[in-house]
């Protein structure tokens, strides 16, 4: 019955080309267009070719994959996400669906798939800031080298993984604000608030703090991601803090997992009587 409402849920998105777009695909463009933008700027005001600058392609995507939830990625993740989760309130479908399937199976269903969507939106990071990156040495003349810091294509998959669940994170508080607030909206603009907040509290309170990081930094997922892909990356740089990478992702899995769970318990007992 999940694989039912999962597999409903993801003909519903495909055809939903807005929510496909502006949720999933437009900042993967957008940072491609900017990247290909700024290297054919560059390229005017030098005027000559760069060739002592070397281009690592893998570098270029690491970095664009690590920023693929930052602030500017989670607001649109977010309108893809509330599309998903909140839409049925919006147009009072639930009471056409709840007879048809469980409570629990329709709501893990959405989820599911934004966590499928949140996955291919980051591979198309991937894809095109690969892509920026041979473009960009193309119009400046720059050597293209495979990585300029000793990067594989397992570094690549442990930061998509790692941004991945950092994203999901915000998924299932986005499953808990549509459940409570019953608005689109609602989801984007806590979910917004709630990662401003997260980044505010994660630079103050590690300008306090050295060595091991407290309880109170590894209790924002922010902070965790950054652990993590800096632990993947360069562990030497984190010192006796690199001990905390295990805390930190499973932190991250216990978030996701109580978010989730508070949202289906939230939703078998709402009154949907008029949704």
């Amino acid at each position: 019955m999940l694989a039912d409402a999962i597999a409903a849920e993801r003909f519903r998105l495909l055809r939903d080309r807005s929510a496909l777009f502006w949720g999933f695909c437009f900042a993967p463009i957008v940072g491609f267009m900017l990247s290909v933008g700024g290297d054919l700027f560059l390229r005017n005001v030098i005027k000559k070719p760069m060739p002592g600058v070397t281009v690592g392609v893998v570098d270029q995507v690491i970095k664009a994959l690590s920023g693929g939830s930052s602030t500017f990625g989670a607001l649109f993740l977010m309108i893809g996400a509330a599309a998903i989760l909140a839409s049925d309130y919006r147009w009072e479908t639930w009471r056409l669906l709840t007879p048809r399937n469980t409570r629990p199976n329709l709501l893990l269903a959405k989820l599911a798939v934004v966590g499928e969507a949140v996955f291919w939106s980051l591979v198309l990071t991937a894809l095109l800031s690969a892509l920026a990156a041979l473009i960009g040495s193309v119009i400046s003349g720059r050597a293209v080298a495979f990585s300029m810091f000793d990067r594989n294509l397992f570094d690549v998959i442990g930061v998509l993984a790692i941004t991945w669940l950092e994203a999901m994170t915000l998924a299932a508080l986005a499953a808990c604000v549509g459940v409570l607030s019953r608005s689109t909206m609602g989801v984007v603009i806590a979910c917004l608030g709630v990662r401003f907040v997260q980044t505010v509290l994660a630079s103050s309170l590690r300008l306090m703090e050295q060595g091991q990081p407290s309880w109170k930094l590894l209790a924002l997922p922010v902070f965790d991601a950054d652990l993590l892909r800096a632990a993947l990356l360069d562990p030497g740089q984190l010192g006796s803090a690199s001990g905390s990478a295990g805390a930190a992702l499973a932190v991250l899995a216990v978030w996701v997992a109580a978010l989730a769970t508070a949202a289906v318990f939230l939703f078998r007992r709402q009154d949907l009587t008029k949704e």
